[in-house]
Formats: C-alpha cells, structure tokens, sequence
C-alpha cells in the first residue's frame, strides 16, 4: 500500500513543480517589463524615484515582497538595501532574483 501512496504523492509533487515553473517564469517576465517601464530615462539603471515606481508596480502585480515594501513606505530603505555599491542607482544585477 506504501507504493501506490508513494506513487501519487510522487505524480502530485511532479505536477506542482511543472506548473510552477511557468508561473515563475511569468514573474520574472513580469518583473522585467515592469522594470523597463519604471525605467523613465531609459538609460537601464533606475534612480531612486524609478526604484518607486518598479516597486509600486511589483507590488500592484503582487511580485515579491514589493507589496510589503510599498503598504510601509519602506522604498528608500528597500533602495539604500539594494543598491548595494552605493552609487545611487539600482541595476538589474543588483536586484534579487525573486522580483
């Protein structure tokens, strides 16, 4: 009885990964696109003012923990965080790769 018990837990898990990576992939499709229309200049980086305005958009979309980060006004910290060689701008290399 153990095997065909293991056999459907097997199956489920197979198909929660494999429609997973679809919908992570549409996240990260999302993120991208949400970056390039935060990115007003579009010089590829994004100054702080855009920063807000990718993370209000992720949050709208409810990617990450943008939502989060937007609901306590916490996008200056979120940017003195990612923007992790100071030089007052965010790339997408310094971004996390859950966005």
């Amino acid at each position: 009885m153990t095997r065909p018990n293991h056999l459907i837990l097997t199956t489920v898990l197979s198909a929660s990964v494999t429609l997973a990576v679809p919908a992570v992939a549409q996240q990260a499709e999302l993120g991208a696109e949400n970056y390039r229309q935060a990115d007003a200049n579009g010089d590829g980086v994004l100054a702080y003012a855009e920063f807000a305005t990718f993370i209000d958009l992720n949050a709208a979309d409810g990617l990450g923990q943008a939502a989060r980060i937007s609901a306590r006004g916490m996008h200056a910290r979120a940017f003195a965080h990612i923007d992790a060689n100071g030089d007052g701008v965010v790339s997408p290399q310094e971004l996390p790769a859950t966005q």
